[in-house]
């Protein structure tokens, strides 16, 4: 073997080494970058999943800012926790009366609401007005402005946290 066969047989054995560490270097970069490479415990999700059940809450114009709202709402968040029921609300806007809280009633109606909880005039007068009309539908109403109209899926509950949770918790149950 002469030298220039044996100077180009060692560049290719040092090329080759090198091309091999290289490569290695970049697998063990894209290993640490992805995590290290051993099995990692995946984080549990934070989305909630919910039921098919919703409870809904329609209130007067200021919405959750209203002071008698706050106790409905807080107890419908709980029992939302218990039964994995979905909660959400309205606020009827413009004239404070039950034929301007019909529409919005009937919205909540429409969007499949399993129970619908009222907190005011309007929407109490709107739901006492209205509840008839939607008989698969469940109607709570709270506060001094409460009159049930003897419709069976019509129910005058207490304005307190823990009212409201159990009622809104055995109407989603039924």
């Amino acid at each position: 073997m002469n030298v220039k066969e044996a100077l180009f047989g060692t560049r290719q054995r040092v090329l080759l080494s090198s091309g091999a560490v290289v490569v290695a270097a970049t697998a063990a970069m894209v290993a640490l970058m992805a995590g290290g490479g051993g099995a990692h415990e995946i984080p549990p999700s934070r989305a909630r999943a919910y039921s098919q059940q919703q409870a809904c809450l329609l209130t007067p114009a200021n919405g959750l800012a209203d002071s008698a709202v706050t106790q409905v709402w807080e107890g419908m968040q709980d029992a939302s926790a218990l039964t994995k029921a979905k909660v959400s609300y309205l606020a009827v806007t413009g004239p404070q009366n039950a034929a301007n809280a019909a529409p919005y009633l009937a919205s909540l109606v429409s969007r499949q609401c399993t129970v619908v909880v009222t907190v005011g005039a309007a929407p109490d007068g709107a739901a006492t007005r209205d509840a008839k009309r939607f008989p698969k539908t469940r109607f709570l109403l709270t506060g001094t402005h409460s009159q049930g109209s003897g419709s069976a899926n019509l129910t005058n509950a207490e304005n307190t946290r823990a009212a409201i949770a159990s009622a809104v918790t055995a109407a989603v149950r039924d």
